[in-house]
């Protein structure tokens, strides 16, 4: 049965992207990994970064929008770069030596297992590479960054850019800089793990959650979004408080599903449209796929899955 062709005017605002681009470097087991011990697997390279990916699941959704980020003068960045300007992903780089590089062990269930991310280069994403991009980062609508950056690069963005800010916060050790920010940030995206540790709260059952979101949103934040993986989303605002269950999917890659589901939020929000559904179908369409974000992403594929699983 061929499904008909949504057809849906896509929200014109610019967007701009202010984060890290890498070269994702995968390595998979054949079989159940073995701590301390070599394990025989296969590698799989790809293009990464939270900014990065963030900013090219927009593109595939249709969205006008443009990327500062640092890329070395090597085959990694010339290969991002190419990749880029075949997406329409508009570019602002930042030059640096070399490309930065994010090294993922995966288990035997394609799951993360432990990562190291090479991404010192990022620190050239300071107040004067950015103070030059003024005049890209003023036609903004909103402004996407991701923890990635410096203490003192987010501190310049929040103090001189009124715009609509939102963030998402990468891990556990880099989430803690955007605490002084909470009251300037628009629409903020986490972990659990993440959330946990900024809000100070445990999370054991679904009280905790609500918890956690109404811990963000009496400090300032306008919109929270918190992925439990498969335990579920949830979306709280001072309007909104929802709680959205997972569904079970082939899981080749879970690195990217976090950026996909920020990505889907992002449109349907700029679209008028329910973002912990659209958030929940692009994170599907992530997972079932080995790259960081899937070459399968199309606004119409979002509508599919949708369907396909009730969402």
């Amino acid at each position: 049965m061929t499904l008909p062709v949504l057809i849906r005017e896509v929200s014109m605002k610019k967007i701009v992207v202010i984060g890290g681009s890498v070269i994702d470097i995968f390595a998979y087991p054949h079989h159940r990994m073995i701590m301390n011990d070599s394990n025989p697997g296969y590698l799989r390279k790809s293009m990464g970064g939270v900014g990065r990916n963030i900013a090219e699941n927009l593109v595939r959704l249709g969205l006008d929008t443009t990327l500062i980020t640092v890329l070395g003068d090597d085959d990694a960045g010339m290969f991002i770069k190419d990749s880029c300007k075949n997406l329409g992903l508009k570019l602002s780089i930042v030059d640096v030596a070399t490309t930065p590089t994010y090294l993922c062990i995966m288990d035997e269930h394609n799951e993360d297992l432990i990562s190291v991310a090479a991404m010192d280069q990022i620190e050239e994403l300071n107040e004067t590479s950015l103070s030059k991009r003024k005049k890209i980062i003023d036609q903004a609508d909103i402004l996407i960054v991701d923890t990635n950056l410096s203490i003192e690069t987010l501190t310049y963005i929040f103090d001189t850019y009124d715009k609509d800010i939102y963030v998402d916060t990468i891990s556990s050790q880099k989430a803690v800089k955007i605490k002084p920010f909470l009251s300037k940030i628009n629409t903020l995206k986490l972990n659990r793990l993440e959330a946990e540790l900024l809000s100070g709260i445990h999370h054991e059952d679904e009280k905790d959650i609500y918890r956690i979101g109404d811990y963000f949103i009496a400090h300032g934040v306008k919109e929270v979004f918190i992925t439990l993986g498969s335990n579920g989303s949830l979306h709280m605002s001072n309007k909104i408080s929802r709680f959205k269950p997972s569904y079970r999917v082939p899981v080749l890659n879970s690195t990217g599903a976090g950026d996909a589901f920020f990505a889907g939020v992002i449109y349907a929000k700029l679209n008028d449209l329910d973002p912990l559904i659209y958030g929940s179908a692009s994170a599907i369409v992530n997972l079932q796929d080995e790259k960081a974000v899937s070459s399968d992403l199309t606004v119409q594929k979002l509508d599919e899955t949708i369907k396909e699983y009730k969402l």
